[in-house]
């Protein structure tokens, strides 16, 4: 066959594929597949375009403090908590009342650390976050006494726990130091040696302390995996973790082996997620964000090259960034007494020094 005998055969043959492309299109039914996909493509942009996130003009920052952790480390935990208050310029906490500590016994109960704590705060018109119940922040997630342990009666249990909650607020409610208070830190989520609040008896934790007091509760769910919105409908506020660079073991999924991963989530999804929810962004609060590495063992017995794989100086410093520009207006930092703890023992004070220049900042 010559050339020209060629060429004029594929333009028969392209003339006829487009005369079938012009008809298929022409089906309603392509239509309709074309129209949603296109609508497909293009939806995540109109999300991003009319829901991005704007960095609030003020922020406040805030930390989690817990005495357990900052002992763990080897620290004097009262020292440490001044130095957070005078040397770092924290004026917003938020603090545990750990049930196990504070009724080791079933009936004897003493408030007197958490007292101090609240004191302190009150003496500098620090703000305070207060957390009551067995599910509470720093690993192992639940703190609750032996005695409680070692009772079989569910219904009786039930009573004991919302009995502390109820004796908690109580005790500690003429401080005008709290703003709020935190019941349970992320009821239901399947993380720490500790089996989740059972979902019948956490709105009645909440029922008990709105009676008690006219001050808000904020509820707390993961950012990363959480619904929100359950916990959200019954409290007035929402708190959210938000972490970047994690150490999991998938429960065991991969035989024990370290597995470091980092979330692909950009710091917009978080609010576009609320607004898609239907939650107001000044009603969530990120409690928790990570600044402070996270693996498989304690961090004063993680070499630099460990702790590295999740939070090095760089990591700490766009992390920062990172939650700025989510459109949050409340930030609490997570880790403040390794900061504390890395300045002390490993002769290392950026991550102190860094905060310290963050909390004092005028953002």
């Amino acid at each position: 066959m010559s050339l020209k005998s060629c060429t004029h055969s594929l333009i028969r043959e392209s003339k006829r594929a487009f005369n079938l492309l012009f008809i298929l299109f022409r089906l309603r039914v392509v239509k309709l597949f074309l129209l949603v996909t296109l609508i497909v493509a293009i939806y995540p942009l109109i999300l991003f375009y009319f829901l991005k996130p704007k960095q609030a003009l003020h922020i406040n920052y805030g930390i989690t403090f817990s005495q357990k952790y900052a002992s763990s480390l080897g620290l004097n935990w009262q020292d440490s908590y001044i130095k957070m208050l005078d040397e770092l310029n924290v004026r917003h906490f938020r603090l545990v009342a750990y049930w196990d500590d504070i009724e080791p016994t079933k009936g004897k109960l003493n408030f007197d650390d958490i007292r101090w704590q609240l004191t302190e705060a009150g003496k500098r018109n620090a703000k305070v976050i207060m957390t009551i119940g067995r599910k509470v922040p720093r690993y192992p997630e639940c703190f609750e006494p032996i005695w409680w342990k070692d009772i079989r009666n569910k219904d009786e249990k039930e009573q004991e726990l919302i009995n502390y909650v109820q004796r908690a607020i109580t005790e500690l409610k003429g401080y005008d130091s709290i703003v709020m208070w935190q019941v349970e830190n992320e009821p239901q989520f399947p993380f720490g040696v500790c089996d989740p609040i059972d979902i019948s008896v956490f709105p009645k934790e909440i029922q008990a302390a709105k009676k008690l007091d006219s001050r808000p509760v904020i509820t707390q769910d993961s950012g990363e995996g959480g619904l929100w919105i359950p916990y959200y409908k019954l409290g007035d506020y929402l708190g959210i973790s938000m972490y970047r660079k994690v150490w999991f073991d998938y429960w065991g999924l991969v035989a024990g082996k370290n597995t470091y991963v980092k979330y692909p989530i950009a710091n917009w999804a978080y609010k576009i997620k609320a607004d898609l929810l239907g939650i107001p962004e000044e009603k969530i609060f990120v409690t928790e964000l990570q600044t402070e590495p996270w693996g498989n063992k304690p961090l004063n017995k993680m070499s630099k090259a460990e702790k590295d794989l999740t939070l090095s100086a760089l990591d700490f410093t766009d992390t920062l960034r990172y939650a700025q520009g989510s459109g949050f207006t409340d930030i609490y930092l997570w880790g403040a007494e390794w900061w504390l703890w890395e300045k002390q023992y490993n002769n290392n004070s950026f991550f102190w020094d860094t905060a310290t220049a963050l909390f004092n900042s005028k953002l």
